[in-house]
């Protein structure tokens, strides 16, 4: 079993415009911490997990990602950083928010904006898979996955197969939040290249 967290809330998680409506900024590989509300969180995953065994932890190597998971782990397990589980690299969008480019469309793996330095979800999808397959060869063992949003969605369509639209963004968890996924459960685990974009 995989219990996948996303990282606890960082103040660009929280960030807000000017009409003081929520409007995250994209952090990628900046190096953000987790401020009061997402240390708060990783208590509460700490409490919420506190009884699983776990045969491994993994956790990108990002700071808001290794607070969250040393809140959770507690000392309690050898913790694994590997860089697979990076956030996507934003590029040209890191440190704009939602609403400042087509946030959207850079999700959608059919109609993703021209990119200059921006990882491509294919590449996102290559690693994460790749570890994936990795696991599924002990599909018995929990594992502990402390990740980000972006890596999450990628994921979930491990599981769930490829949004038919193209649209990886439904797959968005929340902040803090942890998910179970099933190697047995697996409904698609196909590439998007194998898909033809929805008109």
């Amino acid at each position: 079993m995989i219990y996948f967290v996303r990282h606890g809330s960082t103040d660009w998680n929280e960030h807000k415009n000017e009409k003081g409506e929520r409007d995250p900024i994209l952090q990628g590989r900046a190096d953000i911490p987790l401020n009061s509300k997402g240390v708060s969180q990783a208590m509460a995953i700490a409490e919420n997990l506190k009884n699983i065994k776990f045969d491994r932890v993994i956790c990108s190597p990002l700071t808001r990602t290794r607070q969250t998971c040393e809140i959770i782990n507690n000392g309690k397990y050898p913790i694994e950083y590997d860089e697979r589980l990076i956030e996507r690299d934003f590029g040209e969008f890191e440190g704009l928010s939602r609403t400042q480019f087509d946030f959207k469309a850079y999700c959608n793996a059919y109609t993703s904006p021209k990119l200059i330095r921006a990882e491509t979800i294919q590449s996102v999808q290559d690693r994460v898979y790749n570890l994936l397959d990795e696991l599924k060869q002990k599909p018995n063992e929990n594992v502990l996955i402390v990740s980000h949003g972006g890596v999450g969605c990628i994921f979930i369509s491990y599981f769930k197969g490829i949004p038919e639209n193209g649209d990886y963004s439904i797959y968005e968890i929340p902040n803090g939040k942890p998910m179970m996924l099933d190697f047995k459960e697996i409904k698609k685990s196909q590439d998007f290249n194998e898909y033809e974009p929805s008109m």
